[in-house]
């Protein structure tokens, strides 16, 4: 295995009898590494290529439009990306290849098109409470209405909640990035989830677990598995889910009706500049800001 395991001097051989420029090989060697820092910096862990699945490559094309990256430069870098994973592929050095399906963004893309409009999360919602798994509910909600990044949802203990009778009081821990701790208010749907999923687990004798969210063998959630558990929503709804489109809706419900700094203490953000990415500048809300002061 060279490169680390990457495989960048076969990949280039490979670019090179497709006629590539020597231009194209080196815009597809930092766009390839841009992934794998992204990767390795963001999960803490070594990058194998058989381990990357499409949730991975999803987050990856979020996170550069959260950053402001022209919608060129985020789609070149995914042409790299599917063009070094189906490489991957047919040289046998994995199975599945994580890039097929994943797609380019429109030129006229926000951070806003990375997220759920209000008609496909109530589309999503109605379905995954229409199955009533009592797991799903609970993940669906947690999501929804926390903002938590996938990471720090699987690494959530027991003993992080706070639960308590007394209005806000109600609390969870979290341990974000650079082991930045937040404290997220409990949303009464998160509440009420969360109270039935408690039962499911002491029903399936999974309470002395010490992590919050358990599969339904009682083991500790990965990230492909607590993805995958939103395939089946995906397919139903028709709808592109992943875990973090859901954080991105949290993210633009806070900031159209809270303060800029409330909504990057809950999301974790270590600059407001980047929770000023969700701020809105849809026809619909400009014109609804406008109408609002017919009042005055």
């Amino acid at each position: 295995m060279n490169e680390k395991g990457f495989y960048m001097n076969n990949f280039m051989e490979y670019l090179k009898n497709q006629d590539k420029s020597n231009g194209t090989l080196k815009t597809y060697t930092l766009n390839i590494l841009n992934f794998i820092n992204y990767y390795q910096q963001t999960f803490d862990e070594e990058f194998i290529a058989s381990n990357i699945i499409l949730m991975d490559l999803q987050d990856w094309r979020t996170y550069m439009v959260t950053r402001g990256l022209k919608a060129n430069t985020i789609n070149n870098r995914i042409a790299a990306i599917k063009e070094y994973f189906t490489f991957l592929q047919n040289k046998s050095i994995i199975k599945t290849n994580p890039a097929i399906s994943l797609k380019k963004i429109k030129l006229n893309n926000s951070i806003q098109k990375e997220t759920f409009t209000l008609k496909e999360f109530k589309k999503i919602k109605r379905a995954i409470y229409k199955e009533g798994n009592v797991l799903d509910i609970f993940i669906f909600e947690l999501f929804s209405k926390s903002g938590v990044r996938i990471t720090e949802a699987i690494n959530i203990k027991v003993s992080d909640l706070t639960i308590t009778e007394r209005i806000g009081g109600s609390n969870l821990r979290v341990i974000g990035k650079n082991r930045k701790e937040r404290l997220i208010p409990l949303h009464l749907d998160i509440r009420k989830a969360l109270e039935s999923y408690l039962l499911w687990r002491n029903k399936h004798k999974f309470k002395d677990s010490t992590y919050l969210l358990l599969s339904e063998r009682g083991e500790k959630f990965t990230r492909s598995g607590l993805y995958k558990r939103f395939l089946k929503y995906q397919y139903l709804t028709g709808i592109e889910i992943h875990p973090h489109k859901f954080r991105h809706f949290f993210a633009s419900q806070i900031v159209k009706s809270n303060p800029i700094n409330i909504a990057q203490e809950l999301l974790g953000h270590s600059s407001v500049t980047t929770t000023q990415k969700y701020l809105s500048t849809e026809k619909e809300d400009i014109i609804a800001a406008v109408d609002s002061l017919e009042n005055l």
